[in-house]
């Protein structure tokens, strides 16, 4: 049975780290998420309802997204350092590590290097090998096109934002209200930022580390996910020891936002 959360998320900004964060529920047990490229924190907010009735629950803008500043983490390590300072500043010496996309990357860059601290790890459609992932993904780091057609897309989603704000039907409208929030979230940010973290993921492909990661592992797949499609997820999984690897039926790239009962209910079991 999935609960209703015991208390709203609080937003703050942690000065030592630099990052702006959400953080839900409460008790001695607590967990980090991590968003993708391009999302923000709030592409949580579901998931962190239902896991703060259970969990203390916190939920970052990585660097260069929403209300973090890039402040020079330009490779995934950095990234990575900056999550390790933020749970330490933040009191948590152990936790569960969630990671979608980016994100798991940087989880498991995270999980590589602070070992100790990390005591699950769940990973969504994480894109940890950069060099197997399909061409179109490397769209924006095209020479000529690539810069244009980032910032082309950044005008798009404001677009649609302006769009969802004063047409209020479009909120009634199921199948593509998660595509409008996630274009919301994405309209704002510097397209600079944006092109040197999507550059330096490429660039930071796990293959040859993955073995070495030694906690228990979740790997989460959409069925429908063409951005890090589902065998790549599988290759993840297999080359983790005892990983276990799950398809959401029906999800694309954001299983959590496109068929978030389903995705709550792996992730609740897997954590508690």
């Amino acid at each position: 049975m999935i609960e209703t959360p015991v208390s709203s998320p609080t937003e703050a900004f942690c000065a030592t780290s630099r990052l702006r964060y959400s953080v839900a529920g409460g008790g001695e047990r607590g967990v980090v998420l991590l968003h993708g490229w391009g999302d923000t924190k709030e592409i949580w907010h579901a998931t962190c309802a239902v896991l703060s009735a259970h969990i203390r629950v916190f939920a970052p803008d990585l660097p260069g997204h929403g209300g973090s500043p890039l402040d020079g983490a330009e490779r995934m390590q950095q990234v990575a350092e900056r999550v390790a300072t933020f749970c330490t500043a933040r009191g948590l010496t152990s936790f569960a590590l969630v990671g979608h996309s980016m994100g798991g990357n940087v989880a498991l860059e995270l999980t590589l290097t602070h070992p100790q601290m990390v005591e699950r790890l769940a990973l969504v459609a994480p894109a940890a090998l950069g060099t197997a992932m399909p061409p179109y993904t490397r769209l924006f780091l095209q020479d000529g096109y690539g810069w244009a057609a980032l910032r082309a897309s950044l005008l798009f989603y404001r677009g649609v934002d302006a769009l969802a704000r004063q047409w209020r039907p479009i909120t009634a409208m199921t199948r593509i209200l998660p595509g409008v929030r996630r274009a919301a979230f994405a309209a704002h940010h510097d397209p600079e930022g944006l092109h040197r973290l999507l550059n330096a993921l490429f660039a930071n492909s796990l293959d040859g580390r993955l073995n070495q990661v030694r906690v228990p592992t979740l790997v989460i797949n959409g069925d429908l996910d063409a951005v890090v499609p589902s065998r790549l997820s599988q290759r993840v999984a297999a080359a983790i020891p005892e990983a276990r690897f799950v398809l959401v039926r029906g999800a694309l790239h954001h299983p959590m936002d496109e068929q978030p009962e389903a995705f709550q209910r792996l992730l609740l079991e897997f954590l508690t």
